[in-house]
């Protein structure tokens, strides 16, 4: 297991309550819409996926896409595949996306310039997801600079 997520359900847990919250914002939401895309997240120790479709319309009102966690039938068009902690580490801003790819710690597949074209667009995330997790209980888990 990881050093952040004691299981699959924890991450479930986490993560559904940062996308609900990213998939409503009428700043970050409606810019990742305009992506058109499906992205497959498939994330390791804990063995997990999230896929977020932001090309279907969204299943509720007043979200911009629609997140599926754990395996769904709706075919991605990227896929990226990574340990839980380095995604961990990617939404408090402490991975380079880029940088990553290139050292092997994060698999990519698909239409992979479609993601890098939400990396400014998601950017503002880095500081509501600390926030979230100290709204959830999980303060212990906010990765703070030494």
């Amino acid at each position: 297991m990881g050093k952040y997520y004691k299981d699959a359900d924890q991450l479930y847990e986490i993560y559904g309550y940062f996308l609900d919250r990213l998939l409503k914002d009428d700043k970050i939401g409606a810019k990742m819409a305009k992506a058109g895309i499906v992205i497959k997240f498939i994330y390791t120790d804990p063995d997990c996926e999230i896929t977020i479709d932001l090309k279907n319309p969204p299943a509720k009102p007043g979200y911009y896409g629609t997140f599926y966690l754990g395996p769904c039938n709706v075919k991605e068009d990227v896929w990226s595949r990574q340990s839980a902690d380095h995604s961990h580490r990617f939404w408090h801003g402490y991975e380079n996306p880029i940088a990553s790819v290139a050292k092997g710690k994060v698999k990519q597949g698909g239409n992979v310039i479609a993601t890098l074209k939400l990396l400014p667009v998601v950017k503002p995330a880095f500081k509501m997801f600390p926030i979230i997790l100290e709204e959830m209980g999980y303060g212990d888990l906010i990765i703070r600079k030494k």
